[in-house]
């Protein structure tokens, strides 16, 4: 029988006794429901182990896990407008290779001992090729703004912990995850006291571009993935929605790390594994999803699905019915 205890808005769960098919199973669910709807795949299902404490802080959640080696894709979510964004900051304790990691079209190590901030609604992809431990840090977009005003600037990019201020942001993390429970201050107030040093940790390193220049580029972004369905959508196109050239709209993308046929496609992926599993498109043939997303050709699409996730578009619905 697994672990699983609650106390509060406190998880704990564990594979200890259970067979390793249905800690498998069970874990992606778990995984799931803690951090962000995701699709892992483990590396030996046969030896598979992991373990996880979840809990809350203050309008924050900390999950602490330590799971056997696994690959983690989560292929993102429409930047929502009305509703509440998330962002994910992970931090990886240990492991005896790093991690390689894709954030958008930007792929990147992190080594043991780094921070990556992530945007929810980007799609992304984690391999850990060992056994890990990792800090997750899920924050609401209005939360973390109070304290990055455009966390934009800094998505995917690896921070040390040796920093200045990436050290005593380590060790409060690593604090929490062990002690929180017996913490003399509210969570509120700890959450609060986190969201300082966090400032400080990620406001310290380089910006590469102004705010405005971020927030153009965000806009520019949210344009392609509203637009993902469009065939024959050009740069021309949002450039000239946003009200500039498209050499301008380029250099925007550049410095956000990606590029117009990166969103594009992104986008286009991310909204036909959506389509793939949804129950209202059962019926539905593979190249009607790929027309959909803005594939006119069925088998183009089933390669850059396959190169992308690893299985193809067929194997990608049956194995989620």
């Amino acid at each position: 029988m697994a672990l699983l205890d609650a106390t509060g808005e406190d998880h704990h769960w564990a594979s200890a006794g259970l067979e390793p098919v249905e800690a498998v199973r069970l874990w992606k669910r778990r995984a799931s429901e803690a951090i962000t709807p995701m699709h892992i795949e483990v590396a030996d299902a046969t030896r598979f182990a992991a373990n996880m404490h979840d809990q809350a802080v203050g309008p924050l959640r900390l999950v602490n896990l330590e799971a056997s080696a696994q690959k983690v894709v989560h292929i993102g979510a429409e930047q929502p407008r009305h509703g509440e964004a998330t962002y994910l900051l992970s931090h990886f304790q240990w492991s005896r290779t790093p991690i390689s990691a894709r954030v958008g079209s930007s792929a990147f190590p992190i080594d043991v001992g780094q921070f990556v901030l992530i945007d929810n609604a980007q799609s992304y992809d984690m391999s850990m090729a060992d056994n890990h431990r990792a800090l997750v840090l899920v924050m609401p977009g209005s939360w973390l703004e109070r304290s990055l005003p455009d966390p934009f600037q800094i998505l995917g990019r690896p921070i040390s912990t040796s920093s200045k201020w990436g050290l005593p942001l380590g060790s409060y993390l690593a604090a929490m995850a062990d002690h929180l429970h017996e913490a003399p201050l509210s969570r509120s107030v700890i959450a609060d006291q986190l969201g300082a040093l966090i400032a400080l940790a990620i406001g310290d390193q380089p910006i590469t571009t102004t705010r405005h220049k971020g927030k153009l580029a965000q806009r520019a972004i949210w344009l392609i993935e509203e637009r993902y369905s469009d065939a024959e959508l050009t740069p021309g196109d949002v450039a000239a929605e946003l009200g500039v050239s498209k050499r301008y709209l380029h250099a925007l993308l550049a410095e956000a790390g990606t590029t117009f046929l990166a969103v594009l496609g992104r986008s286009r992926l991310r909204r036909s594994c959506e389509l793939l599993v949804d129950p209202r498109f059962r019926r539905e043939q593979i190249s009607s999803i790929a027309w959909r997303c803005g594939y006119m050709d069925p088998s183009y699409f089933s390669r850059v699905f396959r190169r992308r996730y690893g299985v193809g578009p067929r194997e990608w619905r049956a194995g989620r019915r």
